[in-house]
């Protein structure tokens, strides 16, 4: 099934469009998807019910089979809780600088304690997945990055000097992504 969405899902402190978002967000229009770019509720500190549950009405009336879900950072977190739940199979999954572990941050220790991640659930229910992330992030050891690939059995995309892959580490445009997701597509 050809790829007709992508759902791209910010993280902590974020908005739509932040970083390099907006930018992916015109190169797809350009090639002819459909960009879903919500701004979650209370980005400064989310509830991850809350964002879940956001995020499902959203989708509500796609076909997943069609969808690409990118997410950033907790971004991610959401992503693989809404695939992990989804009654069908979802097309792709990217996370980038994504994480699942609780590590101790007091930036997001209370929205990663909330639940764990069935990744068996996760990896049942979806197409193709890829992880993204930089060699000295600067809020998500590398420990924690990693396990996101080793749990979606892919090998990620490492990216020296990426920082958290985000417009601080100069991350306005992301051409890997759009590739990746091209690919896909």
């Amino acid at each position: 099934m050809r790829i007709k969405q992508v759902f791209i899902l910010h993280g902590i402190g974020g908005h739509a469009g932040i970083h390099w978002q907006q930018w992916l967000h015109d190169q797809l229009t350009d090639i002819g998807l459909r960009v879903l770019m919500p701004t979650l509720p209370d980005a400064e500190r989310p509830d991850r019910a809350t964002w879940l549950g956001e995020i499902k009405k959203i989708v509500a009336d796609f076909d997943t089979r069609e969808l690409v879900i990118v997410g950033h950072s907790v971004g991610a977190t959401s992503a693989f809780d809404l695939v992990e739940q989804s009654t069908t199979r979802v097309g792709g999954l990217v996370s980038v600088s994504g994480l699942f572990t609780d590590y101790g941050a007091e930036l997001n220790s209370y929205f990663l304690q909330v639940k764990g991640i069935d990744f068996a659930a996760v990896n049942a229910n979806v197409g193709t997945a890829h992880v993204l992330y930089g060699d000295d992030d600067p809020y998500v050891p590398q420990k924690e990055l990693r396990e996101v690939a080793d749990a979606l059995h892919v090998e990620p995309v490492i990216f020296a000097k990426g920082g958290h892959l985000n417009s601080d580490a100069g991350f306005t445009e992301f051409p890997e992504l759009l590739d990746i997701i091209k690919k896909i597509s």
